[in-house]
């Protein structure tokens, strides 16, 4: 059929993807204040729970559902990258594993950097809290080792163990890689339609045996493929607006969401409010396929702010944890008022993340187009010394 065959690689970025990654981290950020300074909005985090947090309106802070939107995305985006690249099997996964660990590196030591002058806040302000935060016991509780040991767990334990002692959020960065890595040998030896058979095994074998977020790399490289054959165009408007509302059913309730709502009896995996279930999996794809197929919801995520965000999104992911549980709690334990503490946390880390942008993650990018150029002409020597843009 016509709208089965295969379109030009795309050439361009998509930039409501861009907008989505940044609605995202935003979200994740103001998913983590809440953990910290009110837990009753967080579920599973407090004694209590508000309400809000089985409605639509959760979406705005549950911050388990966009990191399921992440990983879709990246799905979908190594999915692309790999296509273009499929007989640089090695140059992907050295370049992945170096965009990855570098900065994540970075965030490991600027970590330790607040951890060694804020040592016990995290503490102190959970002995403290009338509703302590049970997010607080993820934080790093030992005594602050040399900085080589921060080093160390940026660029391998981190990935190896899927946690970091110095920053919590990086739990994804294990899933991330072994995800792309996934994703990359697939493309490398499947082509055609025998690749859609080799991602629907995958998928198959995920629920059966793996973590559920892997299914997401997946499901984000099967929309990648549906996306460059036009199969996913024309639709009728009702099928993407069907879509888009069950991913924010589906995806705005928060944890042990199906027990309090008395949802029927289903496997585990399929439980609605599972952090790392199905079914945030699932609705992360409904609204990647929302973003495919609704344009008006696609020029909301294309918009300048978001863009933007989405473009400090990794820096913004990756620094806005450690100053919550250093400067943060030391702030609130030395009892300055939360109308500025909040307004400077958030316009902190924004800065932070754009300076992180600027002078990381940017340079950082280019220097692995150079490395990953060199790695596919066969020029290693000069590879290993990166050279510089011209």
């Amino acid at each position: 059929m016509a709208s089965m065959a295969v379109t030009p690689l795309p050439t361009t970025r998509i930039e409501a993807f861009d907008g989505l990654r940044g609605v995202a981290a935003a979200i994740v950020v103001l998913y983590h204040y809440l953990c910290l300074m009110h837990p009753h909005l967080a579920p599973s985090m407090g004694s209590s729970l508000t309400g809000l947090a089985d409605t639509p309106l959760h979406m705005l802070w549950n911050g388990r559902f966009a990191v399921a939107v992440f990983f879709v995305l990246s799905g979908f985006v190594m999915a692309a990258a790999a296509d273009r690249r499929r007989g640089a099997l090695i140059s992907n996964v050295v370049t992945r594993y170096l965009r990855l660990a570098l900065p994540v590196t970075a965030s490991c030591l600027l970590a330790w950097v607040w951890l060694s002058a804020f040592p016990d806040s995290a503490r102190a302000l959970q002995q403290t809290l009338a509703e302590p935060s049970r997010w607080l016991n993820f934080t790093y509780q030992e005594p602050i080792r040399h900085a080589w040991y921060a080093a160390a767990d940026g660029l391998a334990a981190t990935f190896v163990r899927g946690y970091s002692r110095f920053n919590n959020v990086l739990w994804t960065m294990q899933i991330e890689l072994l995800g792309s890595l996934g994703i990359f040998l697939l493309y490398f030896v499947a082509q055609g339609r025998i690749r859609l058979f080799a991602l629907a095994a995958s998928g198959l074998a995920i629920v059966a045996w793996l973590p559920d977020s892997y299914l997401a790399f997946v499901l984000g490289a099967a929309f990648y493929e549906a996306h460059r054959r036009g199969a996913l165009l024309p639709v009728p408007p009702v099928v993407p607006i069907v879509a888009l509302v069950a991913a924010v059913l589906l995806g705005s309730p928060g944890e042990g969401a199906h027990l309090r709502l008395d949802l029927p009896e289903v496997p585990e995996q399929w439980h609605v409010g599972r952090p790392r279930g199905l079914v945030p999996v699932l609705a992360a794809g409904l609204l990647l396929y929302g973003v495919l197929t609704l344009p008006a919801l696609a020029r909301i995520f294309a918009a300048r702010v978001p863009v933007l965000f989405g473009r400090i999104s990794f820096g913004l992911y990756l620094l806005h944890v450690p100053p919550l549980y250093t400067v943060v709690a030391w702030a609130h334990l030395n009892g300055i008022s939360e109308a500025l503490i909040a307004p400077a946390y958030f316009g902190g880390v924004l800065l932070l993340a754009l300076l992180f942008t600027l002078a990381v993650d940017e340079p950082l990018l280019r220097r692995l187009t150079d490395l990953r150029r060199s790695l596919a002409s066969g020029d290693a020597p000069q590879a290993l010394f990166w050279r510089r843009q011209q």
